[in-house]
């Protein structure tokens, strides 16, 4: 039966039978045993009622795999009666109010043990899990401070992710925000949310414990919101109440991006009034913002240095991830050649609050991943090595020997897989409540990427995780980092591959990933 065209009830009874009947909000199931020659034990059931946003790609999810917002949790109790003449327990229960159908503040379930969509391969001595399936486009992550993990589902709003233990051990999935804007960037602030949209940041008064928010406000404004890539990451400095937000470019190839004053591709630092006498206080305008890099394509994430200094007035140091251009079109480059370059790049940005910005070389500058990739076709790198930088040649004045001046274009701190598609970061600091399936201490210190996956290169290439290594070898090194989950047929891939977007670490240990195509969460 549907419900109100977009709830559909779920009984599932472990193999029995029901009959439904709506009266009003209440309502009536009668669960009955079936007809076997076997005997059987009566354990309990769940009954539970499943909300489906229109906006979900996937289904309404099998019970067997999310049983929903739960109604009953108990025993099964089913004595024989005459009609139908078998054992049946009748129940009655209460049908969640329109607040259901909105989403918020309601809770559904998904067990421990659902498979991936897609098989996944892991690093030796790993293990993975589905935390929750058929998610709307799964984004950036965050821990709030009673270790729910915050995910942005794109197109759909927040949601937040308890691990739980009944009614068996898996997770609670809470609509904290319905708001189809929001885009990638999260962050947790004492007791404010802050989410990323195409063209600003919105902050929401937040409850971790109820897990709901009060009105939202705009934090930030005048992003440019009419560019291809709207992710907008966030990171926050604790220690000076400063805000660090990426935005992507116009096109693929976007010669605006040259002028770190036309906001695009680039980093800015803005810092909110010292204490605002007003509440909400007045938005802080992107235009003003502190340049802090350009030229990065599209920074889809960045974290602080290790190292990081909690002095306000030091020089920061920041690691960007960074998706490069596809540069199919670019004249005297052939198929074969760029089906394996530009390298995707981590940079290692260096800044402080009186520092002028670097270049990092978009559009005009690209690094080799592989300078052999076609030796006839494209002859002219042969004798190159991996990361030396190269011109696109969109205009004379940006040649080769231009390109390779660090003065001009900082180069890469480590070269990717051309086509890799970087999109988060994460250092691995050892948790405080850590268990059996927590990270090794031997690991901290390292960066962790996702890599979300290639859409335009034969074989597939990413569509997992990587372990970067600190302190970091040559960037032009041959194997720079190694992958701790993976797509198992990469020839399968996009289809239902996990595709990683956001990272985060809990607490215990454990690296979260979200995996947007997928609809997975999973740790």
């Amino acid at each position: 039966m549907k419900l109100q065209e977009e709830a559909w009830l779920l009984c599932s009874l472990y193999g029995r039978y029901a009959w439904i009947d709506f009266m009003a909000i209440r309502l009536f199931i009668r669960a009955l045993v079936q007809n076997s020659i076997q005997g059987s034990v009566e354990v309990g059931v769940v009954i539970g009622i499943q909300s489906c946003p229109v906006t979900n790609p996937y289904p309404c999810a099998p019970p067997e795999q999310q049983v929903g917002a739960i109604l009953y949790n108990g025993h099964f109790d089913p004595v024989l009666h005459e009609q139908p003449g078998r054992p049946y327990q009748n129940f009655t229960v209460t049908i969640p109010t329109d607040d259901y159908f909105l989403g918020l503040g309601v809770a559904t379930f998904q067990p421990s043990g659902i498979p991936f969509k897609s098989p996944v391969t892991l690093a030796s001595g790993f293990a993975a899990h589905v935390a929750f399936s058929n998610l709307t486009t799964p984004r950036g992550i965050a821990f709030d401070s009673q270790q729910n993990l915050l995910v942005i589902e794109r197109g759909f709003g927040v949601t937040a992710f308890t691990r739980v233990t009944t009614p068996s051990p898996g997770f609670e999935r809470t609509i904290v925000v319905q708001n189809p804007d929001v885009t990638h960037g999260i962050l947790v602030v004492g007791k404010l949310l802050y989410v990323s949209t195409a063209v600003s940041v919105l902050a929401y008064p937040y409850d971790p414990v109820t897990k709901t928010v009060g009105t939202s406000y705009v934090a930030v404004e005048g992003l440019p919101g009419d560019g291809e890539l709207t992710t907008h990451t966030l990171l926050y400095e604790s220690e000076t109440g400063a805000f660090l937000i990426g935005t992507g470019p116009l096109d693929n190839i976007d010669p605006t991006a040259r002028d770190p004053a036309n906001g695009r591709s680039q980093i800015r630092r803005l810092v909110p009034l010292s204490a605002s006498p007003i509440f909400p206080p007045a938005p802080l305008q992107w235009s003003t913002g502190q340049v802090i890099a350009f030229g990065i394509r599209n920074p889809g994430g960045f974290a602080f240095d290790v190292s990081h200094t909690s002095d306000p007035g030091s020089t920061r140091g920041l690691y960007v991830v960074e998706n490069g251009a596809s540069i199919d079109n670019v004249t005297g480059l052939t198929a074969q050649f760029v089906n394996d370059n530009p390298s995707d790049e981590m940079e290692f940005v260096q800044y402080s609050a009186h520092t002028q910005p670097s270049s990092y070389g978009f559009p005009d500058c690209v690094p080799l991943w592989n300078p052999v990739a076609d030796p006839v076709g494209v002859p002219q790198y042969t004798g190159l090595s991996r990361g030396t930088q190269i011109s696109l040649n969109l205009d004379p004045t940006f040649d080769d020997a231009w390109c390779r001046d660090p003065a001009n274009n900082k180069p890469p701190a480590l070269n990717f897989q051309a086509h890799s598609v970087p999109l988060d970061i994460k250092f691995y600091t050892a948790g405080s409540t850590l268990t059996a399936a927590s990270f090794p201490k031997t690991l901290c210190g390292d960066a962790f990427v996702s890599f979300h996956g290639s859409f335009d290169r034969t074989p597939p290439t990413g569509y997992g995780v990587v372990r970067i290594p600190f302190p970091l070898v040559q960037a032009s090194s041959a194997n720079p980092y190694t992958f701790l989950i993976q797509a198992t047929n990469l020839q399968t891939c996009p289809g239902t591959c996990i595709r990683p977007a956001g990272l985060a670490f809990g607490k215990d240990g454990r690296l979260y990933v979200s995996s947007d195509s997928s609809g997975e969460v999973g740790d």
